[in-house]
């Protein structure tokens, strides 16, 4: 007999928010390939695909992801963009209130002017010389407890962002149960329920549940649904952004990353400092330092033209992702010149939001529902590349779909 009504595959942005949705109402379990690490480890959980052994193989472009409790949500910089709101909504998909709910929850806001560091303030100067108009970012950040250190993409050591631990924190407040260290491998029936098959610790464990929720992220549950027995369509996205930057006559501080944004049709760019920037410009012997280093992110709405196999990930940059790319390049160049950098460099081409491997209306219906009966909920069932962080959005598919399951029963 099942012990759990529900068990949900991942932690993350949306397997978190469904699990608080639903640990009021039924007995929930939530599985987790990776540690329970606090937010100020969370750097301890990166995953690249440039780990993997096959990378130069198979596509140009690394992909960053984390597997711990919480997801990628504990290396994301607290972006709280709404994204891909209109596209959803044109399948039958409206976020509104779960949107709303999401930014109440975790108090997003859009940063405080006081808080904008040089770079920003620099950004957005030269950006209004040139026509453009910034838009300040709202974060996930507890800003009374936030230092500006820039360290967002590391976890928080002052535990100031705020990431899907919130809803995994209180969905264990509801009698929810967290498994860490587990693989899951495949979905079968069993009856009129299911079994999840995996690996905790390394040792096989079979799990029954009269309902399941895969929840797994992009690159792990395209792989879960083929072992069991759903095709998965060659779709996958990741928001492939590449960073340009220089050397400025100007001593900055550390301040929040993409602080604002420039949004166009397939891309946007964002003052970002890089590390890679740094390291390139001091190979070409130019003394750079980190507090002279003016840097923009360059962030495209990229091809679904990738695959997750078995055994490795497949990514690479189109004809038209190269243009869009140039396109972006083009404008975030003008912005540091007029700032005053003479020598500018561009790192390769990565990936952060990698999505679309069980897009709704393939893989999954409106519902979120598969074939054999079970749910998927995460970046994967996203339609198309966000071009935009999707964290809320992904937080608010979890509410919805939590909200279809507890208004059907």
């Amino acid at each position: 007999m099942e012990k759990y009504d529900f068990v949900i595959i991942g932690s993350g942005a949306s397997g978190a928010t469904v699990a608080e949705k639903l640990s009021s109402n039924y007995k929930v379990l939530i599985l987790e390939k990776g540690q329970h690490l606090s937010l100020n480890e969370a750097h301890k959980s990166y995953v690249r695909t440039s780990q993997n052994k096959d990378f130069g193989k198979h596509g140009g472009v690394d992909i960053l992801s984390g597997t711990a409790v919480g997801g990628t949500t504990l290396l994301a910089i607290a972006n709280g963009v709404r994204a891909q709101e209109k596209e959803l909504k044109s399948l039958g998909i409206d976020l509104k209130k779960e949107l709303d709910e999401v930014e109440r929850d975790l108090s997003i806001k859009k940063i405080p002017e006081n808080m904008l560091g040089g770079r920003t303030k620099l950004f957005i100067e030269k950006a209004k010389e040139l026509g453009y108009d910034p838009i300040i970012m709202p974060k996930m950040i507890d800003f009374k407890k936030c230092k500006s250190c820039g360290k967002c993409n590391m976890g928080c050591q002052f535990q100031a962002k705020n990431t899907s631990l919130y809803y995994i924190e209180k969905s264990l407040s509801k009698n929810a149960e967290l498994k860490t260290n587990y693989e899951a491998t495949k979905i079968r029936k069993n009856g009129k329920g299911f079994i999840v098959e995996g690996k905790e610790n390394g040792r096989h464990l079979d799990i029954p549940a009269k309902n399941v929720i895969l929840s797994a992220g992009a690159l792990d549950t395209p792989k879960i649904l083929n072992n069991s027995g759903i095709k998965t369509p060659k779709r996958l996205f990741t928001d492939i952004f590449v960073t340009i930057g220089g050397k400025i006559e100007s001593s900055f501080k550390d301040e929040i990353q993409m602080a604002c944004y420039i949004p166009f049709n397939d891309f946007l760019i964002s003052p970002y400092y890089s590390e890679r920037i740094l390291k390139i410009l001091n190979e070409k012997n130019i003394e750079v330092r980190r507090d002279n280093l003016f840097c923009i992110m360059i962030k495209i709405k990229d091809d679904p033209y990738g695959q997750v196999s078995k055994t490795y990930i497949e990514k690479s940059c189109t004809g038209k992702d190269a243009q869009r790319i140039a396109n972006g390049v083009a404008i975030a160049s003008k912005i540091l010149i007029k700032s005053g950098v003479e020598k500018i460099v561009s790192t390769e081409a990565s990936g952060a939001h990698p999505g679309g491997t069980a897009p709704i209306g393939i893989t999954v219906d409106n519902n979120f529902r598969t074939e054999m009966g079970f749910y998927v909920c995460d970046a994967s069932i996203l339609p198309e590349a966000p071009g935009a962080p999707p964290v809320l959005t992904l937080m608010a598919l979890g509410k919805k779909l939590g909200y279809n399951i507890l208004n059907s029963t």
